[in-house]
């Protein structure tokens, strides 16, 4: 993993709320017999794990949808915060990439993690004044970015056609853009 230049670490924000989700998440998880499967981290060369989460728009999707959409060669997930600073550029810089090589089969989706006091209503705006038209998905107890290892912002885990994940990125920075890069092209479609 490249080291970041610029990156954000996660602040736990643990409320009564999210204390009582996440136990009644856990007890079906164990109901369920998927605890060690719900609390795994998933490693590079490794399937990514699927997921169901809403949009902004309050519509139910699943990762699996974007990995059966026609065409799609690469998906990006990037996790941000509307309070960290870094993630700014990195939505920016990713919406840049989408613009280029959206038509080659590269997708990104923004996610959206680990505060659920941050409305919908407030993300939508962050992404509005950044200028970003990116899919963005609510990850409001930070579940998903447990599953893939998130540990600071922004991070961006970049995950082949077959659903396999290639490579995680953790900050924002020449290095890192240059890297992932290198590593994202050779999955796409041919100019």
């Amino acid at each position: 993993m490249i080291p970041p230049n610029e990156s954000c670490r996660i602040r736990p924000m643990v409320t009564k709320r999210k204390s009582i989700a996440l136990v009644s998440l856990l007890v079906l998880a164990v109901w369920l017999g998927d605890l060690p499967f719900a609390l795994a981290q998933t490693q590079v060369g490794e399937k990514a794990p699927g997921f169901i989460t809403t949009t902004l728009e309050g519509k139910r999707v699943a990762l699996k949808e974007y990995w059966e959409q026609k065409g799609h060669k690469a998906i990006v997930l990037s996790f941000f915060a509307t309070w960290c600073q870094p993630c700014k550029e990195d939505l920016k810089y990713l919406q840049t990439l989408q613009e280029q090589l959206g038509s080659r089969g590269f997708q990104v989706l923004a996610i959206h993690t680990q505060d659920s006091s941050v409305k919908a209503e407030a993300v939508k705006k962050f992404v509005d004044n950044l200028k970003v038209n990116l899919p963005v998905l609510l990850d409001e107890y930070g579940i998903i970015g447990k599953r893939y290892g998130v540990t600071a912002l922004p991070c961006n885990v970049l995950i082949d056609k077959e659903g396999i994940l290639r490579a995680k990125y953790l900050g924002y920075g020449d290095a890192v853009k240059k890297d992932f890069e290198g590593r994202m092209k050779p999955l796409l479609s041919p100019p």
